[in-house]
């Protein structure tokens, strides 16, 4: 398919170079030949000392340089080593007078992109240099950012990440499983075992024998022992990794710590039982906040009431105790809020005029304050 009349190819692409060379002639012959080049526009900006060329490269203007091996005094592979060892990102492809083993290591060990003989290059050859080295460098650069972001995820993601050999000793660890183990930092962990850290021996052995049959084993259930004695419920998620040759090159896991999910099993757990106790014992029992609201009632406690618990819920306690037991209620929840633990027990009066008793258990919450309070009631009339 041809363009359409008025319709423009696509511009060629740009590309930023510093030429670092002492030697006009030679600099002359270089633009030369970067003019000629067929599919791309060269902009170049040529210095002749290696301090410039450092400002150049310092402020991240070109896209590739092309440096002399000599540079009158100096030598190009002393700006490599410069530029290199000061992280400056620009790539270097070095120009040498005539080639050599010895130069293309020196050039390589340097930091240098790739190195070129003058004499021995042309137009597509040099093209060919300069396209190299760029894409190699984008590629480069983009398994860095993927590296950063990879790494920020496995620093900051809440749960426990590992990478062991296959023998199981620790390569690296992200801080969330560190401070699970209770350790410092990850240096701590390197040359121990992920063995060592289990309570029960049998689970390193049953989890082994999955990972060889299956590859990737999940919520794997067992318990860890920190560094300060404490034992840990955990998941864990193992995966082998695996190269060409079908051996296992590391294996990474993921660790979830179920302390929280464990408390609140236990705690769905004691309210059933508590709920179960709450209704069957028969006892006369309002369950009230902190502030003297009432939750709940007994079936025992709303049959003595009428039957219905409904008109008693979500008000206060005080009508259930009747003036004789409204002070001492309201002097016992004070008590309660201030930290006294102790039960407190005093007379009632129930509303249909009977006199009774009560006695007002605090409930603590996770804080240790006050959360509930619990009233049994019994009458004390004829």
């Amino acid at each position: 398919m041809t363009a359409q009349h008025g319709e423009s190819a696509a511009a060629p692409e740009t590309i930023r170079l510093l030429l670092v060379e002492d030697d006009p002639t030679d600099a002359e012959f270089t633009r030369a030949m970067l003019s000629q080049i067929r599919h791309a526009r060269v902009v170049v900006r040529w210095v002749t000392r290696l301090d410039e060329a450092l400002d150049r490269l310092r402020s991240g203007d070109h896209d590739v340089a092309l440096v002399d091996y000599h540079l009158g005094a100096e030598n190009g592979l002393d700006l490599v080593r410069r530029a290199t060892r000061l992280e400056l990102p620009t790539p270097m492809i070095l120009l040498t007078g005539k080639g050599s083993r010895e130069v293309d290591l020196e050039a390589q060990d340097a930091g240098a992109a790739d190195y070129l003989v003058k004499g021995r290059i042309d137009p597509d050859g040099l093209e060919r240099a300069l396209r190299y080295t760029l894409e190699r460098t984008r590629s480069l650069r983009a398994l860095q950012a993927s590296e950063a972001r990879y790494r920020a995820l496995f620093d900051h993601l809440p749960l426990g990440l590992y990478r062991c050999t296959p023998e199981g000793g620790f390569v690296d660890a992200n801080p969330a499983l560190v401070q699970l183990l209770g350790k410092p930092g990850p240096d701590e962990l390197r040359g121990r075992h992920a063995a060592s850290f289990f309570v029960d021996p049998s689970d390193v052995q049953r989890l082994r024998e999955r990972l060889a049959e299956e590859g990737v084993v999940r919520g794997f259930a067992s318990w860890l022992e920190r560094s300060d004695g404490f034992h840990v419920p955990v998941r864990t998620t193992v995966r082998a990794h695996r190269g060409a040759a079908g051996t296992v090159e590391y294996i990474e896991g993921v660790v979830e710590d179920v302390r929280e999910v464990e408390s609140v099993h236990r705690l769905r757990v004691g309210g059933a039982r508590a709920r179960a106790l709450f209704e069957s014992l028969g006892l006369p029992l309002a369950l009230c906040d902190a502030g003297g609201g009432v939750l709940d009632l007994s079936p025992a406690l709303a049959a003595r009431l009428g039957g219905n618990p409904t008109p008693w819920v979500a008000r206060p306690l005080d009508p259930i105790v009747g003036d004789a037991g409204a002070g001492a209620w309201r002097k016992a929840l004070a008590g309660f809020a201030s930290g006294h633990q102790a039960p407190v027990a005093f007379d009632v009066e129930f509303p249909d005029g009977e006199p009774g008793r009560c006695l007002c258990v605090p409930v603590p919450g996770e804080d240790g304050d006050t959360a509930e309070v619990l009233v049994s009631f019994v009458s004390t009339g004829p």
